[in-house]
């Protein structure tokens, strides 16, 4: 019989910060996964349980994100990445990990493995592609643009100003919008979200993730200077990001494979949680 996981809760104060995350397993490699917006640790509650048979799992907020403190700065993903690494060394996570990035945690997890390439055994990205490699197209305007929130959070005084309240119609648009199954993400785990937005200065602080992507293509520009040597994979959904993930990626990396996960939309953990598991425990098992 299967023993039961148990998924824990943890917050860690580091440099003054906060940082919640939450941890399963207890084997002797670690899966690091890494969220987006407007989604936090919670979007991996789906497949924790799978990977947490044969590694141990953290999942921990970003800044400003979740259960983690707010902060007026440090949004670039840089910054961030450091910010993982000080969690890393606090909890006593030494060796190399596998480390997954989502939507805007891709951009975290590839500054991550480009200034630490030393701790990424491998590494893969779900619908995320970096500025300068696929991010900067959904920020232009074109016929029913879907990706508006790319170019308009930028400036993140005048999105709160304009949302502020409004954080329940905001994530009904998101998780309607780039869905293959507009109910894929449960009115528990939206009930969350919307409440974790509506805490004090949470909403800038998200924004603030978008508002970041013009320091982040400049660090973007010096990590490609070196390609990334440790495995790669490169996932998108199918009525999401689809192939173009993997075209992005394999620009960055000299061993990059991928491709799409059918019936998904960009909220693949929620929508074919199996089947992400899957692909991420087949990958990270070679």
């Amino acid at each position: 019989m299967t023993q039961e996981i148990i998924i824990e809760n943890h917050t860690k104060n580091i440099n003054g910060l906060n940082f919640h995350y939450l941890k399963a397993g207890n084997a002797t490699e670690t899966i690091v996964l890494l969220h987006g917006f407007p989604q936090h640790s919670q979007m991996w509650r789906k497949i924790i349980p799978d990977l947490a048979e044969k590694f141990t799992v953290i999942a921990p907020d970003g800044r400003g994100m979740g259960g983690t403190s707010v902060t007026s700065d440090g949004y670039d993903k840089e910054t961030m990445a450091k910010d993982l690494m000080a969690l890393l060394a606090e909890i006593g996570v030494d060796a190399a990990v596998n480390l997954v990035g989502y939507d805007l945690g891709g951009g975290t997890a590839y500054a991550f493995a480009s200034l630490f390439p030393d701790k990424v055994k491998r590494l893969a990205f779900i619908e995320y592609a970096p500025p300068g490699y696929g991010y900067e197209y959904g920020m232009q305007p074109v016929r029913n643009w879907q990706a508006w929130q790319l170019a308009f959070f930028t400036v993140p005084d005048v999105a709160v100003q304009f949302i502020a309240g409004k954080e329940r119609e905001l994530l009904a648009w998101y998780f309607w919008h780039w869905s293959y199954n507009p109910e894929a993400v449960s009115q528990t785990d939206f009930e969350i979200y919307v409440r974790q937005l509506q805490k004090p200065g949470a909403l800038r602080a998200g924004f603030s993730w978008f508002a970041a992507v013009f320091d982040d293509a400049e660090q973007v520009n010096k990590f490609a200077e070196n390609k990334l040597k440790m495995p790669v994979l490169a996932l998108g959904g199918e009525m999401g990001a689809n192939d173009f993930v993997l075209q992005g990626i394999s620009r960055l990396g000299e061993n990059v494979s991928g491709g799409v996960i059918k019936k998904a939309g960009h909220w693949i953990a929620d929508e074919q949680p199996a089947e992400l598991a899957e692909r991420l425990l087949e990958f990270f098992a070679n």
